[in-house]
C-alpha cells in the first residue's frame, strides 16, 4: 500500500531518529525534522495511522513509537538515501585491501577484518569454492639449499610450507623443477610430472623427493579449498548494542551466523542486486529475529564466490552499512582489474 508523502517523511524521520538514539520517538522530537513546520498534533495523527498500518509499534513503558520490521523493509526499499558517491570510502577500502592481501591470509578473513574495523560492527565473511586451483609455485632456497620454502598461490589465498632435504640440491635442478611444476599446473598435467622425474633422475634423487613433497602439498591445498569457509569478526561488538547486552542472546546470534550452511544459503539465494538486506524474521531463524544482515557477494575466480556482510540489531544504520559494502564491492572490482603478480615481487615473497 502506497504512503502519502507526509507519512513517508514522518516514517523516515522516526526510523533515522530511532537508529541514532535507540529510544522510542515522540511527536515533539519530530517537529524540527522537516523543512516546513508540522504541528505536534498533525504528527501524532499521522503516527497513529502509521501504527494502524503496521509500520510503528508502541512500547508499553513509553508514549513514543518504534519502527516495525515492515517499516525497516519499506525504509531500505524506498526511503533510504542512495549509497552512491563514495569515492573516498572506495579508495580507503581499496588501500586497506591492497595492504592486507599481501599477507598470507585468505580473502574471507581479510575482508571481514577490514570491514569490521572500518564500520566498528560485527561482520560475517564466507567463501564458497568448488576447488582452490593452485596457479603458481615458488621454491625459495634457505639454509644453503638444505631447506626450501614452498609457496603456493591460488586466486584467493597464499599457502606456504617449509621442506627440508637431507642433502643440498643443485640450484639449477631446483630451477628446472620450478619451471616444470608451473608448466604442469598450467597444462593440468601435474600427475605426469613425478613419473617423468623418476625416469630421468631416479626415485632416490633429492629432486624427486622434493617434487613428491611439493605435489602432495599442492593436492592438500586444492583438497582443503574444495569447500566452504565462514569467518565472524568483531563478535564482541554486538555486546555494545543495547539489544544484545544479554550475553546469552548475543551468543545465540553468533551460533546462527557461525552456521556455514545458513550463510551459504544466503550466498546461493543472492540475486543480481549489488546489496542484499535481510531483516529480522527474513533470516529464517528465531535466534536472529532481532537482527539484520546487510551483505554483498563477489566473484573471486571462476571456482570461488565470496560473501561479506554486516550484522547488527534491526535498528542498524542501513545507509552506512550499504555505503561501506558498496565501496567494498567496487574496491574488489578495481583490484581485480589490476591484479598484482605475487610471484614477480620480492617484497611479497
Amino acid at each position: 500500500m502506497g504512503l502519502q508523502e507526509r507519512k513517508r517523511q514522518i516514517l523516515k524521520a522516526i526510523i533515522e531518529n530511532y537508529i541514532d538514539t535507540a529510544e522510542p520517538v515522540g511527536s515533539k522530537s519530530l517537529t524540527v525534522a522537516f523543512d516546513r513546520p508540522i504541528s505536534s498534533a498533525t504528527i501524532r495523527n499521522e503516527m497513529s495511522e502509521l501504527e494502524e498500518m503496521g509500520y510503528l509499534e508502541k512500547p508499553h513503558v513509553s508514549a513514543g513509537r518504534v519502527p516495525s520490521y515492515a517499516a525497516y523493509r519499506l525504509y531500505v526499499n524506498e526511503l533510504m538515501d542512495s549509497a552512491a558517491g563514495l569515492t573516498a570510502e572506495i579508495d580507503a577500502i581499496r588501500m586497506e585491501l591492497e595492504g592486507k592481501l599481501h599477507e598470507l591470509d585468505d580473502l574471507a578473513y581479510t575482508a571481514s577484518r577490514v570491514i569490521s574495523s572500518m564500520t566498528n560492527q560485527t561482520t560475517v565473511s564466507a567463501v564458497k569454492s568448488s576447488g582452490a586451483k593452485v596457479q603458481k609455485v615458488e621454491l625459495i632456497p634457505t639454509d644453503n639449499g638444505h631447506s626450501y620454502a614452498v609457496v603456493l598461490i591460488t586466486a584467493s589465498e597464499v599457502k606456504s610450507k617449509m621442506f627440508r632435504s637431507y642433502e643440498p640440491i643443485d640450484q639449477s635442478a631446483v630451477a628446472m623443477l620450478s619451471t616444470a611444476l608451473n608448466l604442469a599446473l598450467t597444462e593440468n598435467r601435474v600427475e605426469y610430472l613425478l613419473p617423468s622425474i623418476a625416469r630421468s633422475m631416479g626415485a632416490d634423487a633429492s629432486v624427486f623427493r622434493l617434487a613428491d613433497a611439493v605435489i602432495k602439498f599442492i593436492e592438500e591445498v586444492e583438497r582443503e579449498g574444495d569447500g566452504n569457509k565462514v569467518h565472524v569478526e568483531g563478535a564482541e561488538k554486538l555486546l555494545n548494542m543495547r539489544e544484545y547486552q544479554d550475553a546469552s542472546k548475543a551468543r545465540e546470534l553468533m551460533e546462527y551466523l557461525s552456521d556455514s550452511e545458513k550463510v551459504m544459503d544466503m550466498l546461493d539465494e543472492a540475486g543480481d542486486e549489488p546489496i542484499g538486506i535481510k531483516i529480522g524474521s527474513e533470516l529464517g531463524d528465531p535466534r536472529a529475529k532481532d537482527a539484520s544482515f546487510v551483505f554483498t557477494t563477489y566473484d573471486i575466480d571462476s571456482h570461488t564466490k565470496g560473501i561479506i556482510g554486516i550484522v547488527a540489531p534491526t535498528r542498524m544504520d542501513y545507509h552506512r552499512a550499504c555505503a561501506h559494502l558498496t565501496a567494498f564491492k567496487q574496491a574488489v572490482r578495481q583490484l581485480g582489474s589490476h591484479p598484482t603478480d605475487i610471484g614477480e615481487n620480492d617484497e611479497h615473497r
